[in-house]
C-alpha cells in the first residue's frame, strides 16, 4: 500500500480501512548554529519516518500526511534563516488538516513532533480535535524517548537539547551533506549555571524543578547551540534512529489498537 498521503489518489483515499491511523509529521525550521542547516528537525523528522515505514508490517495500516516543515520557532528569530509561525495559527493548521483526513472516514491520527519549542502545544490539538470532532489523536516528540543507555553522557541528556551531540549525531546518520564539520565544537549552554545558582528555576522546567522562563536561544549560548557536537557521530545517530523507528511502530499500533481501551471515547 502507498504510505504518503501525497501518493494516494482520492478513490485510494476513500478506500483506507478506518483503522488506519494517519501521522502528521510536524517540525521547524530554524538556526542549529553555525554547523547544522536550518531544516534540521524536518530532516530528522523525515529520517525517522522513513526508518519507521521500513520497520512497519505491511498489514499495520498507516499512512503519513504531509509534513508541517514551519513551526513555532520565536526563539530563533534572531538568528538569520529562522521561519516561526504563531502558535494560534500553527494549532489551526495541524487541526484542520486532520479535520480533512478525517473526511476520508480516519478516527485515528498521530502527531510526531520533532520540535521541542512547540511540544506543549500537541495536546491542545489532541483535545481540540476529540471535542469537535470526536477524533482519537495521540501525539508524541521524539525527543521524550528512553535514550538507550550509555548512548549520551547525562549532562548532554539534560542540557544538549539544540543541536547538540544528539542531533548533530541523528544528521551525520541521516544527512551527512548537510552537516558542516569543520564548524562542529563543544557549544557548553548556560542552563546548568542557571540550575546551580536557582533551586527551582530552569530553561527546561521539570524532573525536580518547578519554574521556567520565556528565554530566546541565544540567552542559553551564544550561538543558539546547547550541548557538545564534538561528542556527535553517525554510529550513535543511527542506534538513535533504529531506537526511535521502533518505538514508533510501537506506539502506532498501540493506537491502531485504541479501541480495544477507548472503544466509547471515539464514537462520541
Amino acid at each position: 500500500m502507498h504510505r504518503y498521503w501525497i501518493e494516494l489518489t482520492t478513490l485510494d483515499a476513500a478506500e483506507l480501512p478506518q483503522s488506519t491511523v494517519a501521522i502528521l509529521p510536524v517540525a521547524a525550521i530554524e538556526q542549529h548554529g553555525p554547523h547544522l542547516p536550518v531544516g534540521t528537525d524536518a530532516y530528522i523528522n523525515r529520517g525517522l519516518i522513513t526508518r519507521f515505514l521500513e520497520l512497519l508490517p505491511e498489514d499495520v495500516p498507516a499512512v503519513v500526511l504531509p509534513e508541517q516543515s514551519v513551526g513555532a520557532s520565536a526563539e530563533h528569530l534572531d538568528f538569520p534563516g529562522s521561519l516561526a509561525q504563531t502558535p494560534a495559527r500553527l494549532i489551526d493548521t495541524w487541526t484542520d488538516i486532520i479535520a480533512c483526513a478525517a473526511r476520508s472516514g480516519l478516527r485515528r491520527f498521530l502527531i510526531f513532533n520533532s520540535h521541542g519549542g512547540q511540544s506543549g502545544f500537541l495536546a491542545h490539538a489532541a483535545l481540540d480535535l476529540r471535542v469537535r470532532l470526536s477524533l482519537f489523536v495521540a501525539y508524541a516528540s521524539w525527543p521524550d524517548i528512553d535514550y538507550p543507555a550509555g548512548l549520551f553522557a547525562a549532562e548532554e541528556l539534560a542540557y544538549g537539547m539544540h543541536g547538540g551531540a544528539i542531533e548533530t549525531s541523528l544528521m551525520l546518520h541521516l544527512r551527512p551533506d548537510l552537516v558542516r564539520i569543520d564548524r562542529i565544537a563543544d557549544f557548553q549552554p548556560s542552563t546548568s549555571g542557571i540550575e546551580m545558582a536557582a533551586r527551582q528555576l530552569s530553561a527546561n522546567p521539570g524532573n525536580g524543578r518547578l519554574g521556567g522562563f520565556g528565554w530566546k536561544a541565544q540567552d542559553l549560548q551564544r550561538a543558539g547551540v546547547t550541548g557538545n557536537a564534538a561528542a556527535a557521530s553517525a554510529e550513535r545517530g543511527q542506534i538513535l534512529t533504529d531506537h526511535v523507528a521502533a518505538r514508533l511502530v510501537e506506539l502506532v499500533s498501540d493506537v491502531g489498537k485504541a479501541d480495544e481501551y477507548v472503544t466509547r471515547y471515539t464514537q462520541g
